[in-house]
């Protein structure tokens, strides 16, 4: 019961994701706000998995393990990567800044489904 808040923000976080991705893929520009909403997403799922960590406010605890940890990892990986393909993009070539956006893509991907692995 307690996993529900993290499961609908890093969910939400993925479908945005999701339709952030096939904007880019139409050649689309992407609204900032959507960009923003994304990583605020991204980082409140991680702050709710972090707290299953450590234990919510009523002392609920749930052990990482193996595969809580690397979810863990994988998210706080596809967090700095989204940050850092943004700056990628505007100054490199769009190869080069497709590269970088498939890498956050594909370590977020691995991360949410590691989660989800971990939390059922």
């Amino acid at each position: 019961m307690h996993v529900l808040p993290a499961f609908a923000l890093l969910g939400a976080c993925v479908a945005l994701g999701v339709l952030l991705l096939v904007q880019y893929f139409r050649r689309v520009r992407s609204k900032p706000v959507h960009v923003g909403v994304h990583l605020i997403l991204g980082v409140a799922g991680l702050e709710g998995l972090v707290t299953l960590f450590r234990g919510t406010p009523d002392g609920t605890l749930m052990p990482a393990g193996t595969l809580g940890n690397a979810a863990g990892l994988l998210l706080l990986l596809a967090v700095m990567s989204g940050l850092a393909s943004t700056m990628i993009a505007r100054r490199w070539p769009r190869r080069v800044g497709s590269a970088a956006l498939v890498t956050h893509a594909g370590v977020g991907a691995a991360g949410f489904v590691l989660f989800l692995a971990w939390a059922l």
